[in-house]
């Protein structure tokens, strides 16, 4: 065999196995979304006038070969279905890949609604049960995606 027609085998086989791996990292990840699963744990963390300082566990779900970062967010908070605030993300959280695994994301609540943000501050010094819903989207960034990933969830504490 020639040394023409090696380097040309070569480039071919070269071509095509570097297509399959960008093919594949292309689709991995703009075909499978981020899962959110359930909120295991909220901890309040710090409360003044205007905000509330928390700290949610959620487990999540990447099926993507890269790793993604999440750094903002457009949430709304509501106390027993009234609005109380706007939620925003208050550290950046790497989201591994290929895997699940639960995160800690601290969130500050800013407060709008200052009868419901008092009623919920009674009932959780009385130990109440109180029931929180967080409503938006969040945006999630690898080197060349991004995607938003909706939330609607409830928490009962």
């Amino acid at each position: 065999m020639s040394e023409k027609m090696r380097r040309g085998v070569m480039q071919f086989f070269l071509s095509k196995t570097t297509w399959i791996l960008v093919s594949g990292v292309f689709l991995s990840c703009t075909r499978v979304p981020i899962e959110l699963g359930k909120i295991e744990n909220m901890r309040i963390e710090k409360v003044t006038t205007k905000s509330v300082f928390c700290s949610i566990d959620v487990p999540i779900t990447n099926h993507s070969l890269l790793p993604f970062t999440v750094k903002e967010g457009e949430l709304s908070a509501y106390f027993e279905n009234e609005r109380i605030g706007s939620a925003h993300i208050t550290e950046t959280v790497r989201i591994s890949s290929w895997g699940t695994k639960t995160y800690p994301i601290r969130l500050q609540l800013m407060l709008e609604n200052p009868e419901a943000s008092t009623h919920m501050a009674v009932n959780a010094l009385l130990g109440k049960k109180n029931t929180y819903f967080i409503r938006g989207t969040i945006s999630a960034r690898s080197l060349v995606f991004q995607r938003k990933i909706n939330i609607e969830r409830t928490i009962v504490k």
